[in-house]
């Protein structure tokens, strides 16, 4: 009986207490609720803030393929068909990258050589039925395929092996140099065959 009378009283104790201090405890409660809101809140918007693809252009330019872009400027790379003076596809090199320098008052100019042998020039290997092979130089891992269809040119891609067509290429650099960057990853986006927007992470 004395251990049950002991606990009763015990409990009857703090029972009391939590009445009387019911406000303060609300109040805390409260304030410990509001701040952790306001910390996921603030965490979810620099989210989006430090989100460098969030804040680059999205150029428009006829028979452009597709375009790279990198977080360190909004300079873009666009790459597009390569049309000779008779209107006639160069078969030596369909495609050719060139800037937009949105930071030089978005004005275009030609990849120059260096850019082009070692950075953002593309190669292509024609496959004998009127498509193209496509590789990067910077990343020669990654094969894409320049095809004709409806009279159109489209550059296809793999997303875990899914066909998509490709629109941009994201490279997320983080320091090293010009000749040797320090890339964290590639991200590809593109659209499949029913049009749904997909994307690709390809983590270096």
């Amino acid at each position: 009986m004395r251990t049950v009378n002991y606990l009763y009283l015990e409990n009857l104790q703090f029972t009391l207490m939590i009445k009387a201090n019911r406000h303060r405890i609300f109040n805390t409660l409260f304030l410990v609720s509001s701040m952790l809101f306001c910390l996921s809140v603030n965490a979810d918007i620099i989210s989006k803030v430090q989100d460098p693809k969030s804040t680059l252009p999205s150029p428009k330019v006829k028979n452009m393929l597709f375009y790279l872009q990198r977080d360190p400027d909004a300079n873009t790379v666009i790459y597009e068909l390569n049309y000779k003076a008779d209107g006639k596809l160069n078969t030596n090199n369909p495609v050719k990258g060139s800037w937009i320098r949105y930071n030089e008052n978005g004005q275009r100019k030609g990849l120059n050589a260096i850019e082009n042998k070692f950075a953002y020039g593309i190669q292509s290997k024609p496959m004998g039925n009127g498509d193209y092979q496509l590789l990067l130089v910077s990343y020669k891992k990654m094969p894409l395929y320049l095809k004709k269809s409806a009279n159109t040119y489209k550059v296809h891609a793999m997303f875990n092996k899914i066909p998509v067509i490709l629109t941009r290429i994201f490279v997320r650099v983080n320091g090293g140099s010009f000749f040797i960057p320090d890339i964290e990853y590639i991200e590809l986006k593109g659209n499949d065959m029913t049009g749904k927007e997909l994307s690709h992470k390809i983590i270096i």
